[in-house]
Formats: C-alpha cells, structure tokens, sequence
C-alpha cells in the first residue's frame, strides 16, 4: 500500500492482484505512481526496457482498473498517456473477493511483497557495507532509519495519522518547487520509502515459534 496520500486506499480485486502478480509490472505500476502520469516511453527510459514490452504491461494493468490514459495530457490522437487509478491499496477484509475465498491471490501477492522488500534491505545493507569500507564513493543510495517508542495502540495509530501526511506534503512542495536540489530534475530517479510499524510482540511471537519448532524436532 502506497501510504504517500490520504485519498481511502482501494481495496484489491483479483484481477489487480493477478496482474501485478508479474514482477515487472509491479515495478512499472510503482514507478508510473512516483511520475504520476507518464508514457511508455518515458517509462521505458527510467526502467531501461523497450517501450513495446512496457506497453504491453500498460494495458494488462489497463484491464485490471490499475491505470487510466489521460487524454487532456496526449499531443495528438496516437499520444497515450497514462496515470495510476488509486495512490494507494489495501489488502481489505477476508470474504471481499468471492472468487478467492481461499485467499490463494493474496497469499501469492504478500509473498511477492515479502521478496520484493527483502531484495531491497540486502541491496541496501551490502551497498552500506562498501561505503563503509571504502569500495564505493559517491552518492549515498540508501539510509535507514529505526526508533523505538513505548505506545499504546491508539497512540500508534496517532503516530501513523501524522506520518501519512509528511510524503504528501513532501510531493506537494516538489510540484511547487520548494524543495531546493543543486542538482537539475531530469537527475531524479525512483526512491522506494517504506515505513515499518512493528510491535516488538510480534518479533518475540515469531521467535518462539521457531524455538518451539526446533524443540519438536
């Protein structure tokens, strides 16, 4: 779920969850989301991938209700340029999507996620791990951030409110160009921010579930 916005998110269908099923469009969807319109060229450049393949992808999540064209955008009648539906998805509750009761879809989409966020944590660490020993020089490509606070459910619910606001905010400014950069626009490239609430129970939960495993072996 994209949590850069306070438009409701849109629940998942099916058809969303089996069309983002392909990893490339995943990584198609997300970076039209960060453009917030675009063509299959542009797409093409940032991703590095001919702009047939990625067309192909467009309309597949054309089809799945993901993505929109925006005729008021094209330069003439063959122009086709397209915006994300929703800035932002929830997996919803269990029973929404009659045709997956077992869940099967979902279950497949959260492993994707779980791999996808697992790619990015080992590129990040590795590319820390050069920094810090002196084998990569330049532009830092990666941070990441942890706090530890004692709050009650509500409190970190409070918490979240205020955090759904900052990347809006943020996005905003950069439309309006306040955000001041000594480097030139055409220099951006995608950011992938992600915001983890995790109660600590959880992680212990997790831990005792592998001891008790290991114990019955």
């Amino acid at each position: 779920m994209d949590m850069s916005t306070p438009e409701p998110p849109v629940t998942f269908t099916t058809p969303m969850l089996k069309a983002i099923a392909n990893p490339l469009r995943r990584q198609i969807l997300d970076t039209l989301s960060a453009m917030e319109n675009a063509r299959a060229a542009d797409l093409a450049q940032t991703l590095g991938v001919p702009a047939n393949k990625v067309s192909f992808h467009l309309r597949e999540l054309a089809k799945a209700n993901m993505i929109v064209e925006v005729p008021e955008l094209a330069r003439d009648k063959r122009d086709r340029v397209w915006k994300p539906v929703a800035r932002g998805y929830t997996t919803g509750e269990v029973g929404e999507r009659p045709e997956d009761l077992t869940g099967t879809a979902m279950n497949a989409y959260l492993g994707q996620v779980v791999h996808d966020e697992q790619r990015r944590l080992q590129a990040a660490l590795q590319h820390a791990e050069k920094q810090y020993r002196g084998e990569e020089s330049g532009v830092v490509k990666a941070q990441m951030q942890t706090s530890n606070l004692m709050l009650t459910h509500d409190e970190c619910q409070e918490l979240i409110r205020r955090m759904e606001k900052v990347i809006p905010a943020f996005r905003e400014d950069l439309k309006n160009g306040k955000v001041k950069s000594s480097q030139s626009a055409q220099e951006r490239e995608i950011w992938h921010v992600m915001t983890l609430y995790n109660a600590d129970s959880l992680l212990n939960e997790s831990h005792m579930g592998e001891q008790s495993s290991q114990n019955s072996k």
